[in-house]
């Protein structure tokens, strides 16, 4: 069987060709794995579940077309995407994976990161990414409204 990786899509209203394109790959190539893992900056940027913006019900319901189907749907948090919740999820049919994650790949252990934390010598950014991970200012962010 077949199982699919990919990342850093950045889907977002203003490019709908990406979108389509990715909508084509869900019917054509994912429809008939075992698996798709989407490891990262799946969407250009997500400030919350409570955000209805037509694109991400649009794009929950074409994963959950694929999850009922019998792919599996597995998503990671990116740099851009690290808001995306349980409600967005669910919704999608979808698992949520910690970043970094170990899943045993047909009998081999595989590291599986969005990879931003790697960006060790960027102390800036290293540090940034720490306060954005962190429960308490996430939690302080999410409670603002939209």
């Amino acid at each position: 069987m077949t199982i699919f990786f990919i990342s850093d899509l950045h889907l977002h209203a203003s490019r709908p060709e990406a979108t389509q394109a990715f909508y084509k790959f869900l019917t054509e190539q994912a429809a008939s794995a075992e698996a798709l893992y989407i490891l990262g900056d799946f969407f250009d940027a997500w400030i919350g579940d409570d955000d209805d913006a037509p694109l991400a019900a649009e794009v929950a319901a074409k994963l959950k077309a694929l999850s009922e189907s019998g792919t599996k749907v597995f998503l990671m948090h990116g740099n851009r995407d690290f808001l995306l919740g349980q409600k967005f999820v669910r919704s999608a049919g979808a698992a949520l994976l910690e970043d970094p994650t170990v899943i045993d790949l047909y009998g081999t252990r595989t590291l599986l990161m969005h990879g931003d934390s790697l960006c060790t010598q960027d102390t800036e950014y290293m540090a940034m990414r720490q306060q954005l991970r962190s429960e308490a200012w996430q939690a302080q962010v999410l409670a603002q409204p939209i």
